[in-house]
């Protein structure tokens, strides 16, 4: 079974707006055995929509196409659709008090312009959309799944995940994909694949795939036939790096850290001056959050550092505000300050000024505590600045992970 994806917006050509979408899609069409063979990216216009779908419809079993649904006069879709599956547009009365429902909820009046998004191709399936006023459609022509879905991502992906999944697998009996996924941070790709070159020479027939990040490298194993010798090989690769991975799923690391913490009935608090709020944003995009992250403060000056979690002064005078010696007083500090059974503290240069002889862009030492256990490490990241607060954040979630278990 092959699978292609068309993202449709002129914001994507130009550059403006990254293509996460079709990223996404593909990925999950991998999750249940479906691969993506083709990614097209076209324009606005009637030509380049009509060629993608005669295109798409030559070659894959599979089309999902994002974008170009909305009511307004560039979303013209829905009009190429009508042309090419031969057949019109009729007013789709269910669709239409669903969104004049959701207008009554924001206790709005509904534009008569929104009138267009209950408007749908007479052969097509509707599919309701909880989280928009535009539905997503369902064509199943010559044995192909075609699916047209919102471009707003959260909208695409409830529609992904709620029906379209189901329905593929539904169809089409698709074999089952066993998978392993190792995230892993604090050691680079390169370094990664220098220590599993031995199990890779040893199990050649298996495909391994490395998906880098600036703050980390996740390792991908597909499994796609019954085959004993594959959880060998997938135990193997775990082994070999096993001190880097933080998950075994697809949670990301502030999400793995909270579950720990709530597990062992922990609390945390955070002073940071290098990452400027990063790992308490980190740490509180996650639900329930609020069961263990108890205060995060920014001191960034001198000054604060001295004032609000009792550095002193002369640390600062004698070793800077970035050194090791501040960092363990800046952790000792927010521990004690917020009464937090652990804490995280951050302090460098994130550059692109700032920088000395002796103190590069980039330089930043981070301390966890917990309980009585303190850590301290020095890190030299890079020169983006915004690169350095993201993986200082992160090195600082991972540093206090690793003090808890004791790696």
């Amino acid at each position: 079974m092959k699978a292609e994806i068309i993202s449709i917006g002129n914001e994507l050509l130009s550059g403006l707006t990254i293509n996460t979408n079709a990223t996404w899609i593909a990925q999950r069409f991998k999750s249940i055995g479906l691969e993506v063979h083709w990614i097209t990216t076209i324009s606005d216009t009637a030509n380049e929509i009509e060629y993608a779908l005669k295109t798409a419809s030559n070659r894959a079993d599979v089309i999902a196409c994002t974008g170009g649904l909305g009511p307004t006069p560039d979303d013209i879709t829905k009009s190429i659709i009508c042309k090419f599956f031969n057949t019109k547009l009729i007013l789709h009365n269910e669709t239409l008090e669903y969104v004049k429902k959701i207008f009554e909820g924001r206790h709005l009046k509904m534009p008569d312009i929104n009138i267009n998004q209950a408007m749908v191709p007479e052969i097509a399936t509707p599919l309701q959309n909880p989280l928009g006023t535009a539905p997503g459609l369902q064509f199943e022509i010559n044995n192909k799944l075609f699916f047209f879905m919102p471009g707003v991502p959260h909208e695409m992906k409830n529609l992904i995940d709620s029906y379209i999944l189901k329905k593929i697998n539904d169809k089409y009996d698709l074999p089952e994909i066993k998978s392993f996924i190792f995230r892993t941070t604090g050691i680079a790709e390169s370094r990664l694949l220098e220590k599993l070159e031995p199990v890779l020479k040893k199990y050649p027939e298996y495909p391994i795939a490395f998906l880098p990040k600036f703050t980390g490298v996740d390792i991908r194993l597909i499994q796609k036939s019954a085959d004993d010798s594959f959880s060998h090989y997938a135990m193997e690769i775990k082994n070999s790096v096993n001190k880097y991975i933080y998950t075994e799923t697809d949670d990301e690391l502030p999400a793995v850290l909270g579950k720990m913490l709530t597990e062992k009935g922990l609390t945390l608090s955070t002073a940071e001056s290098f990452s400027g709020g990063l790992i308490s944003d980190s740490i509180t995009n996650i639900p329930g959050s609020s069961d263990y992250f108890i205060a995060g403060v920014i001191t960034y000056s001198n000054e604060s550092k001295i004032k609000n979690l009792g550095v002193d002064e002369s640390t600062i005078n004698n070793f800077g505000a970035v050194s090791e010696e501040t960092a363990r007083e800046m952790v000792i500090g927010v521990k004690k300050l917020f009464k937090t059974d652990c804490a995280i503290s951050s302090t460098g240069i994130a550059g692109p000024s700032g920088a000395t002889d002796n103190k590069p862009v980039g330089l930043c030492y981070l301390a966890a505590i917990y309980k009585d256990k303190i850590v301290v490490r020095k890190f030299n990241f890079g020169k983006d600045r915004r690169i350095n607060k993201e993986r200082g954040a992160t090195a600082g979630l991972e540093l206090l992970r690793r003090l808890i278990l004791g790696l």
